[in-house]
């Protein structure tokens, strides 16, 4: 019951309006960030990703359909890492529509990982990073 609250609250956080600036772009898919819900706490920076994809993707058993996801994501600016927060799956582009589904890393599982800076997760740390500084 706690996860589900969580996931309505962040749900509905998400549905406002956003600044989304694009990442990166090919022919499956292209990303974003948030650059109006930005948050940060010294090298700690917390922002909204998202994915838009081209053509439809499916989740794993049980198979649900989904045209973009976001991801609460949080960058150790400082140390070169992320963690996941949360993600969200939704039934049309641009975080719009049905949402699918709603995954949450529990507080205790929360860890940073390394990004590798030449990877797309670098290009996402490095602007997430730069935009915090602003």
């Amino acid at each position: 019951m706690r996860y589900l609250l969580l996931a309505l609250i962040f749900v509905s956080a998400c549905a406002g309006a956003h600044d989304w600036v694009q990442i990166s772009s090919d022919y499956e898919s292209s990303i974003y960030f948030d650059r109006e819900g930005l948050r940060r706490d010294g090298d700690i920076v917390e922002s909204l990703l998202l994915w838009d994809f081209s053509s439809l993707q499916l989740t794993r058993r049980p198979v649900k359909p989904y045209l973009s996801a976001t991801r609460l994501t949080r960058f150790d600016c400082a140390k070169g890492g992320r963690a996941n927060i949360a993600t969200t799956l939704y039934r049309q582009n641009m975080a719009k529509g049905e949402v699918t589904d709603v995954y949450r890393t529990p507080d205790e599982e929360i860890r940073f990982e390394w990004v590798n800076p030449e990877a797309p997760g670098g290009e996402s740390m490095r602007q997430v990073c730069a935009a915090g500084r602003k």
